[in-house]
């Protein structure tokens, strides 16, 4: 039998860009380091990571990431790991103009099968 963890807390994040090619560039990104950047975060308590194209943005180009965390532990360790990872990749995320809004919450229900 699997045990299914829901998440306590939930962090999602919104980059808005400034155009097409810096959106495709951050999702390159993304795409090369994702199995390692999750497999990190998984070790410290990410239960899930979602990386989305926002496709009802009008006039702009977006993404969304959400993270699902076990519990506040796991929320500060994986803060520690995503602080980290922009430090080390400072002149790529320097190099391109974006606005970033993160929210939290916590989570009341959990529906799913």
């Amino acid at each position: 039998m699997v045990e299914i963890v829901s998440a306590k807390l939930i962090s999602h994040i919104l980059v808005d860009f400034t155009s097409e090619s810096d959106m495709e560039l951050y999702i390159s990104k993304f795409e090369k380091m994702a199995d390692d950047f999750y497999k990190s975060l998984k070790k410290v308590g990410l239960i899930r990571w979602r990386f989305n194209r926002v496709w009802n943005k009008q006039g702009g180009y977006a993404i969304s990431q959400i993270f699902e965390y076990k519990d506040d532990v796991a929320y500060k360790k994986g803060q520690e790991l995503l602080g980290k990872m922009m430090a080390d990749n400072q002149n790529f995320f320097h190099g391109m103009t974006i606005k970033r809004a993160a929210t939290r919450a916590i989570n009341i229900m959990d529906y799913y099968d």
